[in-house]
Parts: structure tokens; C-alpha cells; sequence
């Protein structure tokens, strides 16, 4: 009995010896990995799509909020070492890494979203805001009846008129041409331009023959994407005015265009770009943010065993 009663006693004693794991409840694991996921994707669903495009005094307000909750969560999480610092019996808690992340992802949320909605949403919801023609004589049509239009696709008879082309110096070079239906040096008195392919640095800045703006070589384009930069215009509207003083080209209200073949798809794809980088960033952040969870157990558990 003395025997067994020793090796029983040795056994504990062995066993307290061993180092005590820390454990890890599953609940709180998956906050760590939801909580900042989600704030994530709202911030840069928020900035990214039509609620700022249509409302954003209301989107403004969404993000305010979530800022000052999250920068509340990070003051409780210092609160809580500044506790501990002092020597106060504190409980453990993944508080100060929900809240680390939350900052992170918060951050990073506001960057992405405001890069997307500038790159693809912005610009797919000014267009889309706007008209679509298709089938437009460009020399017969008159650019004050289209003022609405965002998307044209004239005629496959249209083509650009590079030898009245012209380019506007400054500190940058700002190029215009005609999309016309037929040569303008046996109608310039009669005819009128009102559409005009544009680009920038993509001329000599001299008049006729050079430009290589957009899709100018294409023989199957035949429309554009209308420009709506209103710090733009004044310099195009200076390229069109000399135009017409060089070439004797009559010009009631211009209308400017980025040329290429598919002006309709070309917009859509600024709205396909926009989703993809949505969910491609939540996707990853999710599991980025998993990731770190799984680290930081690994890093606990590692440093309890000493």
C-alpha cells in the first residue's frame, strides 16, 4: 500500500509539473475572425457602390460610426493593459486583438473602397446615369438634341476625319477629331461637327494627320464613351474652336467622346471590374484574418509552455 500510495503521489507530482496549456474556447475564436471580416466588408461595400453614388451624405454617416466604434473598442482595449500594467487582476481576452484588427481592416477597407469607387464605380454610374444612342449619323445629327447621351454608337459608315484634326498646347497637349460620314474638305461650309474623339498627349499638337488618340486605327470602331471630367472640357472646347478656325468647320454644341469599338460593353466592364475586386478583397480577407487568428493560438500556446 506504501508503495502504490508513493507511486500515486509521484504520479501527481509529475503531473502538476507539466506546464498548464491555456484553452481556448471556440466562441470567442469566431468572433476574432467575424468581427473585423465584417467591418471590412461594409466599409467597402459602403465606398465602393451606389449608396455613396445616390446618398452619400448617408453613406459619410455609416462610415463616422463605424469609426468611432471602432476607435471606442481600441480605447477599452488599452484601458484594459493599462489595467493590467498597473498590476490589477485582469481577465485574459482577445480584446486587444478584435480591436488591433478591427483598426487594421478599417484602415485598409476606406483605401480599397475609395480606390474602387473612383476606378470602376464612379465611372460606370456617371455613364449609366445617362442615355444610350446607337445608329447615330454623326454629320446630320446635332449635338444639342444627345446632350443626355453618356453611351453612342454611330454608324458603320462613320469613321474619324484625321486630316481636320487638331491639338490644344498648354502645359499638356489636348487633341480632337471629327466623326464624320464624309470628307469635310468638299462640305466644311455645309456640314456640321459636333462629335469629337479626344485624347491627351496623343498628337503632336499640330493640325491634321497625327492624332492616335484611343481606337483611332480601328477599322470597327464606331463610338465612344462621352467625357463628363467638367475641368476637361474648356481645354477640348479651345482644340474644337481651332479646328474649326483652321478648317473652316462649322460647330454648334460639341459633344466629346473616347472612341472605341464597344462603348456599351466598355461600361459594363467597369462594373464587373468593381464586384470582382470586392469580392476577391472580402475572400481574402476573411481568410487572412483567419490565418492570424490560428497564429495568434499557436503563439499563446507556445509561450505557456515556458
Amino acid at each position: 500500500m506504501a508503495e502504490q500510495s508513493m507511486n500515486y503521489g509521484g504520479a501527481t507530482a509529475l503531473s502538476q509539473a507539466k506546464p498548464n496549456r491555456p484553452r481556448f474556447l471556440v466562441l470567442p475564436l469566431v468572433y476574432c475572425i467575424l468581427v473585423p471580416w465584417a467591418v471590412f466588408a461594409m466599409v467597402l461595400w459602403v465606398r465602393s457602390f451606389r449608396l455613396r453614388f445616390s446618398h452619400p451624405e448617408i453613406a459619410f454617416t455609416v462610415e463616422v460610426v463605424i469609426w468611432i466604434l471602432a476607435l471606442c473598442l481600441q480605447f477599452l482595449a488599452l484601458g484594459r493593459q493599462a489595467r493590467r500594467l498597473r498590476g490589477e487582476a485582469v481577465d485574459a481576452s482577445w480584446l486587444n486583438f478584435v480591436a488591433a484588427s478591427v483598426l487594421l481592416w478599417l484602415a485598409v477597407a476606406t483605401m480599397l473602397g475609395e480606390y474602387n469607387y473612383k476606378a470602376n464605380m464612379e465611372p460606370y454610374y456617371d455613364i449609366a446615369a445617362l442615355q444610350t444612342y446607337v445608329d447615330i449619323d454623326p454629320v446630320n445629327a446635332r449635338g444639342e438634341n444627345l446632350m443626355d447621351a453618356g453611351r453612342m454608337v454611330f454608324t458603320k459608315a462613320s469613321y474619324l476625319d484625321l486630316k481636320h484634326s487638331m491639338g490644344y498646347m498648354d502645359s499638356e497637349t489636348w487633341c480632337v477629331a471629327p466623326v464624320v460620314t464624309r470628307d469635310l474638305d468638299q462640305n466644311s461650309t455645309q456640314l456640321v461637327a459636333d462629335f469629337w474623339a479626344i485624347g491627351k498627349n496623343c498628337c503632336a499638337g499640330s493640325k491634321g494627320g497625327d492624332f492616335k488618340c484611343g481606337s483611332w486605327s480601328s477599322h470597327i470602331a464606331h463610338g465612344g464613351l462621352r467625357l463628363l471630367n467638367d475641368a476637361e472640357l474648356s481645354n477640348y472646347r479651345l482644340a474644337v474652336h481651332q479646328a474649326a478656325s483652321a478648317f473652316h468647320i462649322q460647330v454648334h454644341h460639341p459633344i466629346f467622346l473616347y472612341w472605341m469599338p464597344e462603348p456599351i460593353e466598355e461600361v459594363d466592364a467597369y462594373s464587373r471590374s468593381g464586384h470582382r475586386l470586392f469580392h476577391c478583397a472580402v475572400q481574402t480577407t476573411f481568410w487572412i484574418q483567419a490565418s492570424l487568428v490560428f497564429l495568434a493560438v499557436f503563439f499563446i500556446s507556445k509561450l505557456a509552455q515556458f
